[in-house]
């Protein structure tokens, strides 16, 4: 292995910031999608992670409240371990708040080169308080593009309950959940970002 000389050379690299953001509400749990909406969502990003490199991302658990699980990085064993114990315990209970989850994730992109960061939100669209479209709207302002993916049945679908075999209700009826492919778009559109109607697809 005959070799010739020795130089030191400087490369910069410049890495994109995403951010993931996870929709963990009871609605996830539906079942429209195998095995659930939730653990679909899962797969997906382990896909994703796949494919970064040298990329930063981060990971966000929301429900009533956005709950950042794992900050911005390239430690992509970390972000994994992180993804793996993703469950509806992730992000505090209540009403669905898209847009306490999108200025969640503006928080944690804070300090970051403007011009190379996004936000993945991947949900099935049921907001239920909270302005989606204005945070969005603001997101668009600061040039952080939301991506968002649809999970879920536009028909409907029930929600499994505590026990199994039982389900989610409300007032004695089985609560249905459906696809809000409508929120997803205002909120891809508003920020310059754009919707991927995943559904029922594979």
């Amino acid at each position: 292995r005959p070799q010739w000389g020795r130089r030191d050379e400087t490369v910069v690299t410049r890495g994109r910031n995403l951010l993931i953001a996870v929709d963990v509400s009871r609605s996830m749990l539906a079942t429209d999608v195998h095995p659930n909406r939730l653990g679909r969502a899962k797969v997906d990003i382990l896909d994703l992670i796949d494919e970064l490199r040298g990329d930063h991302a981060g990971l966000l658990a929301f429900r009533n409240k956005g709950a950042l699980l794992c900050p911005l990085t390239s430690d992509y064993a970390f972000l994994r371990q992180a993804l793996d114990g993703l469950s509806p315990e992730s992000a505090p209970r209540g009403e669905t708040d898209l847009a306490d989850a999108i200025r969640k994730a503006h928080e944690a992109l804070e300090g970051m080169a403007e011009d190379h960061n996004a936000v993945l939100l991947i949900s099935d669209g049921e907001q239920l308080a909270g302005d989606a479209a204005e945070a969005a709207r603001e997101a668009g302002r600061r040039g952080i593009p939301i991506f968002t993916v649809g999970i879920g049945d536009p028909a409907g679908a029930t929600i499994p309950g505590e026990k199994a075999g039982d389900l989610f209700r409300f007032q004695g009826q089985a609560v249905q959940t459906r696809l809000m492919d409508e929120t997803l778009e205002v909120i891809a559109r508003a920020s310059g970002g754009s919707y991927i109607p995943l559904a029922t697809a594979g």
